[in-house]
This record gives structure tokens, sequence and C-alpha cells, in this order.
């Protein structure tokens, strides 16, 4: 069976499901941004660092291309009530 529409409770969850995503993905980010930068510190020749570089900033800026997704679901949640 396909579903056509998604019920608005359904929708309320994906939306809280997303910003909880949203959330711990940049804290993610960060954290391992963090990691990074005390690797640099402490040891400036380590090639490991440059790929937590590029999965700090893939993870932030993932987090933050959920943006607009999320003020979508919200301004539809809150068209329908």
């Amino acid at each position: 069976m396909k579903q056509d529409k998604q019920k608005p409770a359904d929708k309320d969850k994906v939306l809280h499901n997303m910003i909880k995503m949203r959330r711990w993905s940049i804290i993610g980010g960060l954290a391992v941004g963090a990691q990074v930068l005390l690797n640099i510190v402490t040891d400036p020749g380590s090639n490991i660092s440059i790929f937590q570089a590029v999965l700090a900033l893939g993870c932030i800026g993932y987090g933050l291309s959920m943006t607009p997704k999320i003020r979508k679901l919200s301004q539809a949640g809150d068209n329908e009530k």
C-alpha cells in the first residue's frame, strides 16, 4: 500500500527527529574540529588531521544544510493547525 499523505503526528515526529539530527551533527562536527585543533598543536605533521578536518566540516555543513528543510516542515505544520 502506498501512503499519499503523512499524518500531522508523523510530520511532527519527522520535524523533531530532524531537529535532533541537526543538533547532534553540529555538536559532533564541533567536537571533531576541536580534536583536529588539538592534534595540529601536538603533532603538526599528522595526515589523519586532514581526514578529521574534512569530517568535521562535513558534519557541520550537513547540520546547517538541514535548516531550510526544518523551516519548511515547521511552516507547513503551522499552516495546517
